[in-house]
């Protein structure tokens, strides 16, 4: 599957496209998920939703089919992606989701994906919990919103478990990384 996003995306490069323009595409993506959230329109705030997440993968696929991955790229895609999930949770504020516990999620997220960044920057590339990555999040959060649409209940007990999923990957990824780098 990824190759043939490569070949898609080199073709894309031949005729111009840079990473930064997907990786700003995603963030414009996350702003119109934002509009159709707030227009209660959910089929197509989950389509936004998931072509936002689905842009992070051809920036980066783009860099490397050209050649041009970089530290300043990879920063920007960085930053980027993480006011994406900050939007992608406003959402479900917007929606009446429980403000705590959107937070905490949103919390629980950033300590994730901060934790990643701070283990490879040690030295750990690989951490041995590697669950809900970003794709992994953006997918759930999609189906949370497909739940939304025929119970808005069910929708917010799946985005409470979630949360809770999210508890115990950080947790655990808080003690792995820890013993990996005694």
């Amino acid at each position: 599957m990824f190759n043939i996003i490569v070949d898609y995306v080199k073709v894309l490069g031949k005729i111009g496209f840079k990473p930064w323009h997907f990786t700003l595409l995603g963030f414009l993506f996350s702003i119109v998920y934002l509009h159709t959230i707030a227009c209660n329109s959910i089929a197509l705030s989950i389509l936004f939703l998931l072509a936002s997440g689905f842009m992070d993968v051809f920036d980066g696929a783009l860099a490397k089919a050209l050649g041009v991955v970089s530290k300043s790229g990879a920063y920007l895609d960085s930053i980027i992606d993480r006011l994406e999930d900050i939007v992608y949770y406003v959402g479900f504020i917007i929606l009446d989701f429980n403000s705590y516990i959107v937070s905490l999620a949103l919390g629980l997220t950033i300590t994730l994906t901060y934790s990643s960044a701070r283990l490879e920057n040690l030295g750990i590339t690989n951490p041995r919990i590697s669950l809900f990555e970003r794709s992994d999040r953006i997918i759930v959060l999609a189906l949370i919103l497909a739940f939304y649409m025929v119970s808005t209940e069910v929708s917010r007990t799946l985005f409470n478990l979630y949360t809770l999923a999210l508890m115990i990957v950080v947790l655990l990824r808080i003690i792995t990384g820890y013993f990996d780098l005694k």
